[in-house]
């Protein structure tokens, strides 16, 4: 949560929603009460703070997104709600790739969250 927090403040300072967040080195499991957390209270103060959905890309082990893939019938570059935009990804180019796809302007009526 803590990292979260500083991430949060560097995002504000430099007026940018669009992250890289490397956790591979990390654990793969986070407990439920972090999930909750970001889901109820970070990402939607995030969106607050930063005026839009943040557009996070994450890097996870080959291991961790086939256990998010199984788990979701979606695309691992298509989790969004109105709060955030996910991408998950193994390799820095494929997640910068995909931010700055992100950061193409959309039109009006985009069904985009």
């Amino acid at each position: 949560m803590e990292t979260l927090e500083v991430l949060l403040v560097h995002a504000t300072h430099h007026r940018s929603p669009y992250w890289v967040v490397d956790r591979r080195s990390g654990p793969n499991e986070e407990p439920a009460e972090l999930h909750s957390w970001m889901q109820e209270d970070y990402f939607p103060r995030v969106r607050a703070v930063l005026g839009q959905p943040p557009q996070v890309a994450f890097l996870v082990t080959p291991a961790e997104l086939a256990r998010l893939q199984e788990h979701r019938a979606t695309a691992p570059q298509d989790w969004h709600t109105p709060a955030v935009h996910f991408g998950w990804f193994t390799q820095l180019p494929a997640a910068a790739a995909w931010l700055q796809v992100q950061r193409m302007p959309r039109p009006p009526n985009s069904s985009f969250c």
